[in-house]
């Protein structure tokens, strides 16, 4: 009877250590395939942060790309407008692309050198002032631009001076700029004035740096 009940309490040892195994191989299981699926989920996550940090990145100095090349189309008119009014001509000339198309007022230049001979022949002993505001740059490509900008110009002509007289003048600059070495050249120019009053010859007093 002993020996009955020593082989009965043997055999459910059997199947307690038996069913303890296959438990513990699928709780093993189970805890390698959360383990796996987490180490999944990290990894795609981290690899979608990456992406989306990487797109942001690139859309950031696409932004600042963009401002830096309007800053320097600003930067290009006013030196425009510098170098007209300090009579420096041949400075003038080089703010532009060589096959630049130039027009003022209907009348249509070969080149911005001759532009540049035109505006010393008639305006080179006239004080002027030209001032450009409220610019609507726009980024057109990666080495293209187009630019509308308002306009004031004041030229006082020398008492004695025949043939011209001087103004005040109100008007629009529609421009094209390209991108060439780094550097942005303007490409065309269309100045229409609106409106212009006649100003009297004036000569302006003589100072002692002029002297």
């Amino acid at each position: 009877m002993n020996e009955q009940k020593t082989r009965r309490a043997s055999a459910w040892r059997s199947r307690i250590v038996g069913s303890a195994l296959a438990a513990g191989l699928l709780v093993g299981g189970g805890a390698a395939a959360v383990a796996f699926t987490s180490t999944s989920a990290i990894a795609d996550n981290q690899s979608r942060a990456s992406y989306q940090s990487s797109s942001s990145y690139r859309e950031l100095e696409a932004k600042v790309q963009r401002l830096d090349d309007i800053e320097d189309i600003h930067q290009l008119k006013a030196r425009y407008f510098r170098f007209v009014d300090e009579k420096k001509t041949d400075r003038l000339a080089s703010l532009f692309t060589p096959d630049a198309k130039i027009v003022t007022d209907g009348t249509a230049f070969k080149s911005p050198q001759d532009f540049a001979q035109v505006i010393h022949d008639v305006i080179g002993a006239a004080p002027t002032a030209h001032s450009g505001y409220m610019p609507e740059v726009t980024i057109t490509g990666p080495r293209t631009a187009t630019g509308i900008w308002s306009m004031q110009d004041i030229m006082n002509i020398p008492a004695g001076t025949k043939g011209i007289e001087g103004h005040h003048g109100y008007g629009q600059y529609r421009e094209t700029y390209e991108k060439a070495h780094g550097k942005w050249l303007i490409s065309s120019v269309n100045l229409t004035r609106f409106w212009m009053e006649p100003l009297p010859a004036w000569t302006p007093p003589t100072t002692a740096a002029a002297k």
